[in-house]
């Protein structure tokens, strides 16, 4: 049996709400890519941009907001993340990041690395920048 890859290249796809599309694992995505921010490129106060607010999104934001990262929409951010529903089926990609990046990011998700999570007033925020006219 062939073992399955969380990340084809730097997207997750599948059936939402399957593995990896639950609710649990897209959190767990979403805290090791605040923790990789942090840990591994200096970051005190990271900052994710998602495209649109969603099931997909939102799982993965909870996640970011744990490990103390901020996450807005229409404002750059130091990983981006864009999603498409089709038929059930999604694709949630990252960008921003290297391959060697997202391979670090995985073993983070399936080893014992303690991915810290922070409490109260550490825990980050989610906000909707207005556009200017």
């Amino acid at each position: 049996m062939q073992s399955r890859k969380l990340f084809e290249k730097n997207y997750i796809q599948g059936r939402v709400g399957l593995f990896p599309l639950t609710p649990e694992n897209l959190m767990r995505v979403g805290l090791a890519l605040c923790t990789y921010l942090k840990i591994n490129k200096g970051i005190e106060k990271p900052k994710m941009k998602v495209d649109a607010l969603s099931f997909i999104t939102l799982s993965v934001a909870v996640g970011f907001m744990i490990g103390g990262g901020d996450v807005c929409i229409e404002e750059e951010g130091d990983i981006s993340l864009r999603h498409f529903l089709e038929e059930g089926n999604a694709k949630l990609w990252m960008e921003n990041l290297q391959d060697y990046e997202i391979k670090t990011i995985e073993s983070i998700i399936f080893s014992r690395y303690n991915m810290p999570r922070m409490e109260g007033e550490e825990v980050g925020k989610i906000w909707i920048q207005k556009s200017q006219p």
